[in-house]
């Protein structure tokens, strides 16, 4: 008689237990993923090896996994290995599952299990993550370059339990060893990691400094030439303007006594050598690529245009004090 009243307290304390334990059951699913690499100037994707990292496809909850033994392994099926772009352009890339691992090839099979289920799924909502790397490729056209992975995962971990693991979330025709029974990756599941960078138009300017020299008379100062030079990524004609300066009389560009005083020399820039046409920044004030001085036309990343411009103090003003005076001119370049 003592045992049969004990037995069925033991049952009702153990009930009682398992209903304290709401949320014991996780599963592992697989989403297509995609990872953006960025926009970045054409330069620098020309001259950096670009890296990030994204989610592998695989996400489980991992609150249970210590339970048992979890099974996980990856197959690369395809790859692109090459992000393409505009004109089938193309910048390779690698992948790894770790940041400076080694890289995945395509048919080779991963064995992750003796990995701490922690560290596996370290990625955003405890998903395996992914790193990716590009290799330096110059000569690129702006746009947006994509590529893709085609993943296929094996996994066998816990999804429900309380003090032992109860039911497992598994691929499909997987079979976890036991008494008699061998190890059986199955058919594994497939899911595609998307992997995109953008690449931007960027120009690459020299501009040298200009001076007048000195003069005692504002009559004196001779007109002066220089040369802007610019190149600019594959496949991208452009305009170039200069704005008016920093002391700007409505549309006339003035150079200021240094000193911050109220003192200022007005001067111009026109658009060539010999030209009386003001080089300005809106519409018709602004220079075509296709009108170089040089290389006009040639937008493959490495030729260089060049624009002469002439400079000149404008006569008819009143010399103003003596003194250093100047000015700063912004170029801009637009597509």
């Amino acid at each position: 008689m003592p045992f049969l009243k004990r037995l069925p307290c033991g049952i009702a304390a153990t009930l009682a237990a398992w209903s304290m334990m709401p949320g014991t059951a996780g599963a592992c699913t697989l989403s297509a993923t995609s990872t953006n690499l960025g926009s970045l100037s054409s330069y620098t994707v020309a001259n950096t090896a670009q890296a990030g990292s994204g989610s592998a496809g695989l996400q489980c909850d991992i609150l249970l996994a210590a339970l048992t033994t979890h099974y996980v392994g990856l197959q690369v099926d395809a790859s692109t290995f090459r992000l393409t772009g505009p004109s089938g352009q193309t910048i390779p890339f690698t992948a790894a599952l770790s940041a400076n691992g080694a890289a995945l090839a395509i048919g080779s099979f991963q064995n992750l299990s003796s990995l701490s289920i922690v560290s596996l799924f370290a990625g955003t909502n405890n998903s395996i993550p992914l790193y990716f790397r590009t290799t330096a490729t110059s000569g690129l056209r702006a746009g947006r370059y994509t590529g893709f992975l085609d993943l296929r995962w094996f996994y066998s971990v816990c999804s429900l339990g309380a003090a032992v693991c109860l039911s497992y979330s598994s691929s499909p025709g997987f079979v976890r060893p036991g008494l008699g029974v061998s190890l059986n990756w199955g058919a594994g599941s497939t899911v595609r990691v998307n992997v995109e960078l953008t690449v931007l138009n960027d120009c690459i300017i020299t501009a040298p400094a200009a001076s007048f020299g000195s003069a005692p008379l504002v009559g004196s100062f001779n007109p002066i030439t220089r040369t802007i030079l610019i190149r600019c990524s594959a496949g991208a004609s452009y305009t170039v303007g200069l704005n008016d300066g920093n002391n700007a009389d409505g549309t006339v560009r003035r150079m200021r006594r240094i000193d911050n005083s109220s003192n200022y020399l007005r001067y111009e820039i026109y658009k060539s050598a010999s030209s009386t046409e003001r080089w300005g920044s809106v519409d018709s004030a602004r220079r075509s690529s296709a009108t170089a001085d040089t290389n006009q036309g040639i937008y493959d990343s490495v030729t260089t245009q060049s624009y002469t411009y002439r400079a000149a103090v404008l006569p008819g003003q009143i010399t103003p004090a003596a003194g250093d005076y100047s000015d700063t001119i912004r170029i801009d370049v637009a597509f």
